[in-house]
């Protein structure tokens, strides 16, 4: 295609062989196959003069588009192995998700503007099941995962908290909440976490009284927004109250689970998707020295 535009260009074989350095005779022949791997003529010849075809004029345009695609092509595959391009596939649980996800995508982007995300919300067994079939990359997850299987890196911790409606009695009150005090009402917990928050009232002697398990969050909001029971969340869920007439109370049980970023180890992450672990895990760096900073 280069040698044929090159020839277009100029409407002679041996201004076209000089700038391109190849012998006129091999030149012609090169043209000649062309012509009869097309079936068409490019050129109409006179004398030492060629005259290009309405059909070599098409086949102009059609060279130029193809060869800009092919250079378009390279350079993208070039970006995506680099990691400056190409598609991220996250899970994230719906809680934490939303804390942290959109500052490191807005932060990412300003480097790599060219990556695109495709995001998938869930509670932690249902994202780190998305990632053991491969349809996600990377798991932002709040549960202990199989450490021979997956490979990760803690982000945070994060305590849980109560939520309660404005009308409800203990809505008033501004200290933490005791297990005692909660054993007393009805309960709505997350489905996933139903075990590990029983146990917490079985271990200090009381029993919970559970009147909904739940997901996704918005179904808890809308339970304690009419006063049917008091929702036990991880803190991160804040975030999704803000606006909503309920109110927020810490618990006296220090309760605190950790959140963690997790990938396949038998999976060779993208080029995109390793910038965004080492991006992820300098900002986690920044974060920490700043906190150490304040401290000192």
């Amino acid at each position: 295609m280069k040698v044929f535009l090159k020839i277009a260009e100029y409407e002679n074989l041996s201004r076209a062989s000089d700038e391109l350095h190849i012998a006129q005779p091999h030149l012609t022949r090169q043209l000649k196959a062309m012509e009869k791997d097309m079936g068409v003529s490019l050129f109409t010849r006179e004398k030492k003069r060629l005259h290009i075809t309405r059909e070599g004029v098409y086949l102009v345009h059609q060279c130029r588009e193809m060869l800009s695609l092919e250079e378009e092509t390279r350079n993208r595959l070039l970006e995506m192995s680099q990691g400056t391009a190409g598609r991220i596939y996250l899970g994230a649980i719906e809680t934490a998700g939303t804390v942290f996800l959109p500052d490191w995508i807005e932060g990412f982007q300003k480097r790599y503007p060219l990556v695109r995300y495709y995001i998938w919300t869930a509670n932690s067994e249902d994202v780190v099941e998305r990632l053991r079939h491969h349809l996600i990359d990377l798991a932002l997850i709040r549960t202990k995962f199989d450490k021979e299987q997956y490979e990760g890196m803690p982000i945070g911790q994060e305590r849980w908290i109560a939520l309660i409606s404005r009308d409800h009695p203990l809505a008033r009150k501004k200290e933490k909440l005791s297990l005692e005090e909660l054993s007393q009402e009805s309960l709505i917990i997350p489905t996933t976490r139903s075990r590990e928050i029983r146990d917490w009232f079985g271990d200090a002697g009381l029993s919970a009284n559970i009147f909904c398990e739940f997901s996704p969050l918005m179904n808890a909001l809308v339970m304690v927004e009419r006063n049917l029971g008091i929702a036990i969340l991880p803190e991160s869920a804040i975030v999704h109250f803000k606006m909503h007439p309920v109110v927020i109370r810490q618990l006296q049980k220090e309760v605190v689970t950790e959140v963690s970023l997790i990938w396949r180890k038998d999976n060779t992450l993208s080029g995109a998707e390793q910038k965004f672990v080492e991006y992820v895990r300098e900002v986690k760096a920044n974060d920490e020295n700043k906190i150490s900073e304040t401290n000192n």
